[in-house]
Formats: structure tokens, sequence, C-alpha cells
């Protein structure tokens, strides 16, 4: 199934002209540790611009410790609630006042993101007296039947049940949903993470900068992996690999932007390997575009994804690109790189010395370029706001002369072409 069949934008309602008929969305998310800790967290505040964008009213509630988000970074207000441990007293309490908080604020939708809020949303968003409500799956790793996990699955299978539908970001982790969590595949749809294309124009300027100040010469080849320091990323495989590579061609170079629990392993990997002269480990950024223009080949190692953000941004700087073959990978990549297994050292070594061909480099490059043309952020727009208009009360939206309603209902088209 693809999300990204044309849609019209005339079919889509105007904004209201008065505010106080603007659908009201809440986005209820667990917490967020910085905006530099994942795609979720960039995905969430650039979903507010969507929402406004298509005349809905968002606002932002966290469960827990997330100070640093405030409305002039969100967009929105935001709203905090210090639930820490949900099973105590104290937590149910808190979880009371939510829904009490909630009812006051009369949403008309609630959207859920990340496990906590996922499984509670149903719950307190009925309650509350919300009408639509709607999850989000952005990953493979959310509550399963299978394993460790069984309880925490069978609790969200009975919460989705009260959930008018679930928004996945690829068709990997839609198939995970109706699979796992048995969920109704009519309700489950997919929309890809979007980027401003504008925003990610290569800077030539910006490449000779940032190449000079990791001392990067001018016959090296840069390998750069924008990552998260975690586990789930196979970062210590890119510093295996990374090793394996330099002693077959000295001209390569390494970079690791990223940070998290994992640092401490990959500063010990590096010092192991002897690779403190080729591999610069630069800590998190949240403006990753000089990064991209001084890389030459880049790489996503994850054993896990959902989509890949960081995959999305490699393809529009026009980068020829080695990813593992999980979760939306291979749907975002097409022509634009090289699919390896994950957890693979030797495998990811042998896709980066193969891409010192020049010719070859090109030609990813140039797929890249043509591809993430499929993520346009206006495609997640035009979607997201389909979506919500669907649900909508009818009060809401406008009408055309023969009195139906001008939201689109193409949502049983994608249900029916998957």
């Amino acid at each position: 199934m693809s999300s990204l069949l044309p849609i019209d934008a005339a079919t889509l309602p105007p904004p209201a002209a008065s505010a106080a008929l603007r659908p009201r969305i809440l986005f209820l998310i667990d917490e967020m540790t910085a905006i530099t800790a994942g795609g979720t967290e960039r995905q969430l505040l650039q979903l507010v611009s969507i929402a406004q964008r298509n005349g809905l009213e968002p606002q932002i509630c966290v469960l827990r410790g997330t100070d640093w988000l405030t409305p002039a970074v969100a967009g929105c207000n935001v709203t905090h609630f210090d639930i820490q441990a949900i099973r105590s007293r104290q937590g149910l309490s808190s979880l009371r006042s939510l829904t009490r908080w909630i009812k006051s604020q009369k949403f008309q939708i609630l959207q859920s993101f990340f496990n906590e809020s996922n499984l509670l949303a149903p719950w307190i968003g009925k309650a509350a007296g919300v009408p639509i409500i709607l999850g989000t799956r952005r990953n493979l790793n959310h509550a399963t039947r299978d394993g460790l996990h069984g309880l925490a699955g069978y609790l969200q299978s009975i919460s989705n049940l009260l959930v008018d539908g679930i928004i996945a970001n690829s068709d990997a982790v839609s198939n995970y949903t109706r699979d796992k969590e048995w969920f109704a595949r009519n309700k489950l749809c997919v929309v890809y993470n979007g980027v401003e294309l504008s925003q990610l124009l290569p800077d030539p300027g910006a490449r000779e900068t940032m190449r000079r100040t990791l001392g990067i010469g001018e016959n090296d080849l840069l390998v750069g992996n924008i990552s998260g320091l975690r586990a789930v990323k196979g970062v210590d495989v890119f510093v295996e690999a990374a090793a394996l590579a330099s002693k077959s061609d000295p001209r390569l170079k390494f970079v690791l932007v990223g940070d998290g629990e994992m640092r401490p392993n990959v500063e010990a990997a590096i010092e192991k390997h002897g690779l403190q002269r080729q591999l610069h480990l630069v800590g998190a950024a949240e403006d990753v575009r000089s990064f991209l223009a001084a890389m030459d080949i880049a790489v996503l190692c994850s054993f896990a994804e959902g989509f890949s953000n960081s995959l999305l941004e490699y393809m529009a700087a026009g980068l020829p690109i080695i990813a593992t073959d999980v979760g939306g990978n291979r749907e975002a990549l097409g022509d634009a790189g090289v699919l390896i297994q994950p957890n693979d050292a030797v495998a990811l070594s042998n896709a980066i010395l193969a891409l010192l061909d020049p010719i070859r480099r090109n030609q990813f490059g140039n797929s890249a370029k043509t591809e993430i043309h499929r993520f346009d952020i206006r495609n997640a727009e035009l979607r997201m706001g389909e979506i919500y208009w669907n649900h909508l009360d009818p009060r809401f939206r406008g009408n055309d002369n023969d009195g139906h309603s001008r939201a689109t209902t193409r949502e049983s088209d994608y249900a029916a072409e998957k």
C-alpha cells in the first residue's frame, strides 16, 4: 500500500473562519528527552505545524520530564503532568486529574505517541468525552504479545478496541501493528515522515568548512552516520566496520553524529581499534546540514527502524546510502543505495569499500535526489489533513452545493489497496 497517492488539496476543508470553530487536537506523549533524541520528537513538532496548516488548533500534553519543551519551542500550548509511576497511588490520582483536565479542554481529537500514551489514551480520552482517539506507531518495538511484553501487548490490544484509527509511518510498521496487536486493517493508515526539501539543499560552502573543521583532506572520503548512540542503532557495528574498511583504504574517514547511553561503549571501541584519528565522535546536533554537506557516503546500520528521518535527510542531501534491511528502510531507499543485513560489520565494510567507485556513488546520489520527492513534507501535510477531517464531526467541515461533506473518504481505498 502506498500512502502517497495523489491528493487534491481542494478536497480538504479550509481553516474555519472563527477560532471557536477550529477543531482542537491534543497530542499526548510520554516524555521527550531532547529535540535531538529521536525522530518522534522532531516529527511531533512538525505535526503541530501540519495541524495548524490544516485548520486545527493543536496542543501538546507531556506525561513527564520534558521541561525543555515550552510553547515557544513547540509552536503551541504545552501542558506538563508529572506522572512518574502510573501504578502508584499518586500516579492514579494524577491520571484522574489528567482526565478531568482533558474533559475541561473539550478536544475533538486525541492523538497519542509512545507506549504508555498509546495504552492509556483510549481509556482517558473516552472518559473525558473526546470523540476521536487516534494512536500512532512509529517503530517495531511497541508492546506485543511476544516475549517479555506479553501482558503489555494484551492490554494494548484491549485499549485498541476504543481507538478510531492508528497511523503508522511505514508499511512495515503498519503490518507489524496489524499482526502483533490484532488491529483492524481498515482502521490502519500509513503516512510517511516528511522532510522540508528546501531546508536541506546542499551548501558547498558548508562542505568545505565542516571538512576543514574535522580535518578531512581533499582526497579523503568521509563516511557519516547520524544516529542516537543507542544499542538499537548498531553504532558499535559502525565502529567495527570503520576499523575494517580503513585498513583497506587509508583515505576513508568517519563521523558519528549523535549522543546517548552507548557513548562510553563507542569511545572505548574507538580507542580499542586505534581510530582516534579516523573516526570523529561529535555528539548530538540539532542542525545536521553541515555534516550532510561534508559527507561522501551515508550509513544507517540500525537493528530496527520504523521509518528513519536520518535516511530521508541523507537522500535529500543527494548522498549514496548504505542501510540495513529493517523496518521501512527498503520502502524509503528505492534505488538510492545498498541494503545489507543488520549486525554485520564485514558486510558494512565491504559495502563502504564498494562505494569507493565514484561512478557508483554518483548513480546512487542522483537516485536519492529523485526518490526523496516522494517524501516532501507537503505530501504528509495533505495526508494528515485528510485523516483528521475524515474523522471530524460534520459541523466542523465545509459543505459543497449538494450538501455533501467536502472531506474525502480515501482511507477505505488505502486499506483496500493494502
